[in-house]
């Protein structure tokens, strides 16, 4: 068997670590794999598609566009445990006197990044749904009493939200008295709340749950290697003994790796939809 290659994206140091790890098991058990890293998930599904690389370690968002890209061809294999129902969260000050969706009329509502489907894409999503009357401005101006604007805070670009940096340049503008309310993932949600490092900050509508991240493969990706490799990762689950694996599962964050099936296929619909309406189908570099 060729050494296959796999892509994942650096959007912290610490991604070294996890790979090497990943990468030193399959090899001992018998599977030839090394990985690359990309500095931004476009070009890692650009690489995928053009053959560079033969599995990507994708976002929901970078998934999407490899499906779009594939007319819906394309094949998931692998997830972690952490990557189902994931959602996200409308958080706003408790003094705010924001306690729903309907309550965001004449108020400041801020995005994370564009590409992030748990700061922005889903976000957006559910203030349409809402049928708020939303407005894109540039600075935190006061809307009209039956308007709500909106701010993006474009900070990590490329990296769909990965790094999480939008969604903390969100909660400053909140604490700050900048922004009324914003969209962030229950991920960041659930670490400021386990460190009490916002205190101020709550929660006044969670979405339902959707998918995240996920082992891509193209339409043509030979079944067999398909099988070894998703037996290799989901072996790991019965070898969280070992100080190396409970390490790498601890800094890439899950509990144990889980076959993509049906079920998890559907956690990506409205991501896909929502992709849709807001014209971020296309994989550009």
């Amino acid at each position: 068997m060729k050494t296959i290659l796999l892509g994942a994206v650096a959007y912290d140091p610490k991604v070294v670590g996890i790979w090497d790890i990943i990468r030193d098991y399959a090899n001992e058990n018998g599977f030839k794999m090394d990985y690359v890293l990309f500095s931004n998930y476009e070009r890692q599904v650009d690489s995928l598609l053009k053959g560079h690389i033969d599995i990507a370690w994708n976002t929901n968002t970078a998934w999407i566009k490899t499906l779009y890209a594939t007319n819906n061809k394309a094949k998931a294999l692998v997830m972690r445990d952490t990557d189902i129902n994931f959602t996200t969260k409308f958080v706003a000050h408790k003094q705010s006197g924001i306690k729903s969706v309907s309550d965001l009329k004449g108020k400041i509502f801020g995005l994370g990044s564009l590409d992030s489907a748990q700061a922005a894409i889903m976000g957006l999503y559910y203030l349409e749904q809402a049928k708020l009357s939303l407005k894109e401005v540039s600075s935190f101006v006061k809307p009209q009493a039956d308007e709500t604007n909106i701010i993006r805070f474009n900070s990590d670009m490329g990296k769909h939200g990965d790094t999480g940096r939008s969604e903390f340049d969100i909660l400053e503008a909140i604490r700050k008295g900048e922004l009324n309310a914003g969209s962030i993932g229950s991920s960041t949600y659930v670490r400021i709340m386990a460190e009490g490092s916002y205190p101020e900050i709550e929660s006044f509508y969670t979405s339902p749950g959707y998918c995240h991240c996920n082992f891509s493969v193209l339409p043509d990706f030979d079944e067999d290697v398909a099988r070894e490799f998703s037996s290799m990762l989901l072996s790991q689950n019965e070898q969280k003994n070992r100080p190396e694996i409970a390490k790498m599962m601890s800094m890439e964050g899950l509990n144990e790796w889980v076959k993509v099936g049906e079920n998890e296929l559907a956690g990506y619909k409205l991501i896909y939809k929502a992709m849709q309406e807001q014209n971020l189908l296309e994989n550009k570099l």
